[in-house]
């Protein structure tokens, strides 16, 4: 029989959340459950296709042109033994390659609709669109020129990606470039200027850092956030960067490098950065998935004594006693202590559901599957749970009755089975109407069917509900 494995909270708590920047830098468009989150503007009405034919055959922006120009001026003095040993000549090299790194998104802004973007472009002409989901299911149209991709959702620019720099390693020519400087200028350590210069390098690695995730390479964001910390911990900022740190070691995980994450995480934490107790979540997670079941749990109880209403830690610790099936007194304390942190979170109510159903007490766990059906209609779980205990019980029961020798025993069994299996008919059809995934809404159908037959000579309506789900189930 097809059973469903529904575990645990993944569906509804996101518990890997990237960390924000510094002072408005590199804002996130979203946290790590769902690029692109609420409170983007949207575009005015027109569709990114208005701008394929647009603009002129240019195969280059003036922007990028006078970047080219600019930057081989400043190289051309930095090669000179005489301008070489002053200063501003370093700096002006940095700004160049700043200027070239920008140049191909310049006047861009974010939320932009695509005929204003087209305005910006002034004229150039974009090649192509094409669609893209990413992993979390957002949906994008890429809008491609020959030099950068422009991902747009619900008409509204969203991020970029160049594909074509002016110079590959602009930045990271930039701030060795600005370093140079700072090494040559007696005056550099009370000169602003030096660290505001090095924090536009520092953003523009940040936001790349973010766009490539958002783009679908955690691997290469994770190396492009290694970058944004090592600008913050160079001799100009001298600070550690607990975000791009952070990030970096959630990227890694993401990308299946979990030794560089673990360093990572590790790192965070010797510099007193927790998350909110993520790092704590996270660190747990890898230790798990490399078979260190008790440093992971360590890792957790530590966190949970410095973060007890991280509900990252919460989730892992209830994870943790739900798998062991260990001290459920302390599963309940936890379950409740994050019921009363996020009241709304249907999944906790129906873990706790969970919890009961494998402790045996169905009755407490029927309540709790209705509790989180009543806090979110929407969630799927709590009533489809209902349906799989009434199942699971009747299979319980069928067991017993085949091994029951006495007739009168066995007609009262076969009773109660079929009692269940009439009570789980209602939440799985709700279930079925409410599942958009559609593994989950064929492993509903495949109960309903076996139901249904079980039932089909009671009546019409059973028949024709058995031959639903079975066409169904055959494709027809």
């Amino acid at each position: 029989m097809k059973k469903i494995l529904l575990f645990v909270l993944a569906s509804s708590i996101s518990m890997m959340t990237m960390a924000q920047p510094p002072m408005g830098g590199g804002g996130m468009r979203g946290g790590m459950g769902g690029p692109g989150g609420g409170g983007r503007p949207q575009g005015g009405g027109s569709t990114i296709s208005a701008a394929i034919g647009a603009g002129t055959n240019a195969s280059e922006a003036k922007a990028v042109l006078d970047a080219k120009k600019a930057l081989d001026k400043a190289i051309a003095a930095s090669q000179n033994a005489g301008k070489a040993a002053k200063a501003a000549t370093w700096t002006a090299l940095s700004d160049a390659y700043v200027k070239a790194y920008e140049a191909p998104t310049q006047n861009i802004l974010e939320g932009s609709s695509a005929s204003d973007v087209n305005v910006f472009l002034k004229g150039q002409k974009a090649t192509g669109i094409s669609n893209k989901t990413t992993a979390d299911g957002t949906e994008y149209e890429v809008l491609s020129y020959d030099n950068k991709d422009l991902y747009f959702r619900n008409g509204a620019l969203d991020f970029w990606v160049v594909t074509k720099p002016v110079v590959d390693g602009a930045l990271d020519k930039a701030i060795e470039a600005l370093e140079k400087a700072y090494s040559l200028d007696p005056k550099a350590a009370t000169n602003k200027a030096y660290a505001e210069k090095a924090q536009v390098i520092y953003k523009n690695f940040y936001d790349e850092a973010v766009n490539t995730y958002l783009a679908g390479d955690a691997a290469a964001a994770s190396k492009i956030f290694d970058k944004a910390s090592a600008v913050s911990a160079g001799k100009i900022l001298n600070s550690f960067d607990s975000m791009s740190v952070y990030n970096s070691g959630l990227m890694a995980a993401m990308s299946g490098d979990r030794a560089k994450a673990i360093e990572k995480y590790k790192l965070c934490m010797e510099k007193g950065y927790f998350n909110e107790g993520n790092v704590y979540s996270n660190l747990a997670d890898l230790y798990k998935s490399e078979g260190n079941a008790d440093l992971a749990m360590k890792t957790l109880e530590d966190g949970f004594a410095k973060f007890p209403n991280s509900q990252a830690i919460l989730v892992g610790l209830i994870n943790h006693y739900l798998e062991t099936g260990t001290e459920p007194d302390k599963l309940f304390t936890l379950l409740h202590n994050a019921q009363a942190n996020d009241p709304n979170n249907a999944s906790l109510y129906y873990v706790e559901g969970d919890a009961y159903k494998k402790l045996g007490d169905y009755d407490k766990a029927l309540e709790l599957y209705d509790k989180s059906s009543a806090v979110d209609p929407t969630y799927i779980y709590g009533i489809l749970n209902k349906g799989m205990l009434y199942y699971d019980r009747a299979v319980e029961t069928q067991e017993k009755a085949s091994l029951e020798l006495d007739d009168a025993k066995y007609a009262k069994l076969v009773d109660e089975l079929n009692g269940y299996l009439e009570k789980a008919i209602d939440p799985f059809e709700k279930a079925f109407e409410m599942a958009k995934d559609n593994d989950i809404k064929t492993a509903i159908a495949d109960y309903l069917k076996n139901i249904y037959y079980r039932f089909r000579d009671k009546g019409a309506e059973y028949q024709a509900a058995y031959d639903k789900y079975n066409n169904m189930l055959k494709g027809e």
